[in-house]
């Protein structure tokens, strides 16, 4: 196959990276001149564009079996809710808008924050679960992405929690700094959802699972079997680790209240693998507690 990642971050270089071993041809894009030559190592060919240019992503998506957008907000340009509108708008429905007019087989990396706090009820959120929390940008805008996709009967969306163990990706713990340091240790999140993430090689291994078997419409991608403690859980006991004050929620972006199921992906045969990095973490603290 031949297949246009759009967007080469850690997730991007490692997803060619692993499809290009299985014998695919990879396209891939950067916004960043001074990355070009260094992508080679990943892609096959290497194309200078925004996901927002609709001619640019035409023409690199030219006879491609299929694009995998992976591009993801700048988490410094997103501190308000105006560079929420801008940033979201511009990097993920643009983008998808632009793919799905290229090429009907789209996949599409989103995110839980589509569920909003989830509703009500007690029952595992799954994929048949209404979409919320339409006014939020960094909601609304992953929605519209993936209308966006949803639009074709072959373009899959996968949704996931946030990412870590990317190489150079921040740590808990220095994310916990950079709440601190960048955001006056306020963060836009509420205290009480499950902290949910997923390791990055996890996710590669979702959209390999997706386009080795060719998976339509949309799926949660998580560890299936367990619930992760609160963000206020683990944020208190890095803090608390570290000799920082609390953190403050704002509890501006709204994020699932219960368990999540992904039990779809599940019954296909794909797993994660890895454990929650933050378990061991929270119940030491608990226990020092005590």
């Amino acid at each position: 196959m031949k297949v246009f990642i759009l967007g080469m971050g850690h997730a991007g270089k490692a997803l060619a990276n692993r499809l290009r071993s299985d014998g695919h041809q990879i396209i891939g894009s950067t916004t960043t001149p001074e990355k070009v030559n260094d992508l080679y190592n990943y892609a096959d060919e290497v194309v200078l564009l925004k996901g927002s240019d609709t001619a640019k992503v035409a023409a690199a998506a030219t006879g491609c079996d299929a694009i995998i957008v992976t591009v993801a907000p700048n988490i410094r340009k997103t501190r308000t809710r105006e560079e929420r509108e801008t940033e979201y708008h511009e990097t993920l429905e643009k983008s998808c808008i632009n793919a799905a007019k290229a090429s009907p087989r789209v996949i599409f990396l989103s995110s839980f924050s589509v569920y909003g706090n989830g509703g009500s009820g007690t029952d595992p959120i799954d994929e048949q679960t209404p979409t919320a929390n339409h006014e939020e940008p960094s909601s609304r805008y992953y929605q519209a992405a993936e209308q966006a996709v949803l639009g074709s009967s072959t373009g899959c969306v996968l949704r996931f929690p946030d990412m870590y163990g990317a190489p150079g990706d921040m740590s808990f713990p220095d994310r916990v700094k950079m709440a601190h340091n960048f955001f006056g240790g306020k963060v836009v999140f509420g205290p009480n959802a499950p902290l949910y993430c997923i390791h990055f090689e996890d996710v590669i291994e979702a959209v390999k699972h997706a386009v080795d078997n060719t998976l339509c419409g949309v799926y949660n991608v998580c560890d299936n079997d367990n619930l992760p403690y609160t963000n206020k859980q683990v944020f208190d006991a890095i803090t608390d680790a570290q000799g920082l004050s609390r953190l403050e929620y704002l509890d501006q972006i709204q994020a699932p209240n219960r368990k999540i199921s992904a039990q779809k992906i599940y019954n296909t045969g794909y797993r994660v693998k890895h454990p929650d990095p933050n378990a061991l973490l929270v119940e030491t603290h608990t226990t020092q507690e005590a």
